[in-house]
């Protein structure tokens, strides 16, 4: 009798393990095409040791989903900040509507509109981010996971803010001690009202070079560490490793809603499609590189385990 019970439980167990995989399957389904670059050093990095492995990735758009609020968008259209405040900052949003603005200028721009307002109050961060519409893109809390068991070093470099950025990966439980972020920052000093911004120049969509000097503390960290993986969708991210020296540098773009992905084609060795395009390649790699441990023995395990010690 014992022992059927024991074969049921280890059905069972089977059985939510296929349909929970087959879902897992799905959801991380992404459609995504390797150029040139990917084809010829992907099997590279098949043989690399994790110890060797760096990842320097761009946050919004990559770590969230293509069609999530970014950064600046949750000062510009969120209530929670004052109305004067949202009337000069709103239209910077609208690129648009802003042709004759570099880069630079627009960063600088915004932030001193954030400085002149004291917005966002350093108290209302948590709430902005947990009430804001940015949605982590399938599959890209598990890589973080992933590379933090790894322990794999993870440079986000984003021309993003770093307060939005570490509340957000806090909340999903991801800020893990492997990463490290390269954005602007808002010093508060002893106030709740930011009162300046850093780095200076500010990092931006087209300053993404910055990274190796920005940033040089955690590349003489990892000095070691040769093998980069690049993730961006803006085609300039792959620019945040153009300093940083390496034997081989991957890289995956991912190209949203973009109609036009030739620019993309041109600068990443891979790109993924659409707005929810998952981490699929990026995770394949990871489980080459260090296979993880089987989930079904694992499961297994426990439940007859379980059940063993129930029934006696």
């Amino acid at each position: 009798m014992q022992s059927e019970q024991v074969a049921l439980a280890a059905l069972g167990v089977a059985s939510a393990l296929l349909v929970w995989l087959a879902a897992e399957k799905r959801r991380h389904k992404t459609a995504w095409h390797a150029m040139e670059g990917w084809i010829s050093k992907r099997p590279i990095y098949k043989f690399v040791n994790p110890d060797k492995l760096m990842v320097i990735t761009d946050f919004d758009a990559t770590i969230t989903s293509g069609d999530s609020q970014q950064c600046h968008d949750l000062f510009g259209e969120s209530k929670l900040m004052s109305a004067p405040f949202r009337a000069q900052f709103a239209p910077l949003l609208d690129w648009a509507a802003n042709p004759d603005i570099d880069g630079v200028e627009w960063w600088d721009r915004a932030h001193s509109l954030m400085v002149q307002h004291g917005m966002p109050p350093r108290n209302l961060i948590p709430r902005l981010v947990r009430e804001a519409r940015m949605i982590p893109r399938p599959g890209a809390l598990e890589m973080l996971k992933r590379l933090d068991e790894l322990n794999i070093p993870v440079l986000i470099v984003s021309a993003g803010v770093s307060d939005v950025i570490e509340e957000f990966l806090r909340q999903h439980g991801a800020l893990s001690e492997n990463i490290a972020v390269c954005s602007n920052r808002l010093n508060y000093a002893g106030d709740s009202a930011p009162k300046s911004t850093s780095p200076s120049p500010p990092i931006t969509s087209f300053t993404k070079s910055y990274a190796y000097s920005s940033a040089s503390s955690f590349f003489a960290a990892h000095a070691e560490r040769k093998y980069l993986l690049v993730l961006g969708d803006s085609t300039t991210d792959v620019d945040a490793s153009e300093n940083v020296p390496h034997d081989q540098c991957l890289s995956v773009g991912f190209l949203n809603s973009r109609p036009d992905g030739v620019p993309h084609a041109k600068a990443f060795d891979a790109v993924v499609l659409g707005n929810d395009g998952s981490l699929q390649p990026v995770a394949e790699l990871l489980d080459e590189i260090a296979p993880p441990v089987s989930i079904y023995r694992s499961l297994s395990k426990k439940a007859l385990h379980g059940l063993y010690n129930d029934s006696n």
